[in-house]
């Protein structure tokens, strides 16, 4: 089974004109991201029927439906309300994970999501949305999460400043910390952990898992080799982050089937973990 651990859905009144509804709703940053000023954008969008045909032509079984790091209670609301309705269009196919703003109503938050039949948290931001390993919500969350078997998935930023160029740091070392604060929670760093696995001398604790979402934008040479080497094949997982544009120079509509082969024909990984890293590792990791 293969599963994409990360990707976004957005309706199409959203895609239509992301930078209005975005401004109307005040995520100047999500804006900034996928409908920049001056600037192409690399976002693609979907919708389920055109996501799950992307699914159909890479091979891809299920995909993880990831919510955003809205900078409001009520956008993450909102958004959980879009990912459950995809969910119930293709249950077998597509897995909910919410967008949580960990402030004070953060547990009628995951209630909510819950009764939606949302399994999981993510993408959150702590320089976006405002928290870090010592907030009292977030500790709220976790704690939630890691009783409810729920992953979480929280964006990266590598420090060496190989992202997207208006992207907010991410505390990478901060992450080391929540995961020692909350042994049982699941967390997944995303974008291959910012590069924490392949500085010296850090050390992840063995609830921090990662992800390989948007890798070509932001590692032209795949370090997936040396990312094992460093923690271990069980620890990394297979996300895409479609429907962003992985190939821009290549690509005029976002797919999943070139950076998956990628994967695939990847001389480096043994069939075992080439199997644990494609669908395995996240079907462990996923609410039973």
């Amino acid at each position: 089974m293969i599963i994409d651990c990360h990707t976004h859905c957005y309706p199409a009144d959203i895609a239509a004109q992301p930078r209005a509804w975005a401004e109307a709703h005040g995520e100047l940053h999500w804006a900034d991201l996928v409908a920049p000023i001056g600037r192409k954008s690399i976002q693609g969008w979907a919708g389920p029927e055109e996501f799950l045909a992307a699914m159909d032509a890479a091979g891809v079984d299920r995909a993880v439906l990831l919510g955003w790091y809205w900078q409001h209670e009520s956008t993450c609301r909102w958004h959980n309300e879009v990912i459950a309705e995809w969910v119930r269009t293709a249950p077998e196919r597509f897995i909910g994970f919410a967008s949580i703003l960990p402030n004070e109503n953060v547990l009628a938050q995951l209630a909510a999501a819950e009764s939606l039949g949302l399994c999981g948290v993510g993408e959150l931001h702590p320089g976006v949305q405002g928290f870090d390993s010592q907030s009292k919500y977030w500790r709220t969350m976790a704690q939630w999460c890691a009783q409810h078997d729920w992953p979480v998935n929280c964006h990266a930023t590598a420090e060496d400043g190989k992202d997207h160029p208006l992207a907010i740091a991410t505390p990478l070392k901060d992450y080391l910390r929540m995961a020692q604060h909350a042994p049982a929670l699941k967390l997944i760093l995303a974008h291959w952990g910012g590069g924490l696995p392949l500085r010296e001398g850090v050390h992840l604790p063995a609830n921090i898992y990662v992800d390989c979402a948007a890798s070509p934008l932001l590692y032209p040479d795949s370090p997936v080799r040396r990312v094992i080497d460093a923690i271990g094949a069980e620890r990394v997982l297979y996300g895409s982050d479609y429907p962003l544009r992985l190939y821009p120079r290549q690509q005029l509509q976002a797919e999943m089937t070139r950076f998956l082969a990628s994967i695939r024909q990847d001389s480096t990984l043994s069939p075992t973990e080439r199997s644990a890293i494609l669908g395995q590792n996240m079907n462990r990791l996923l609410p039973r």
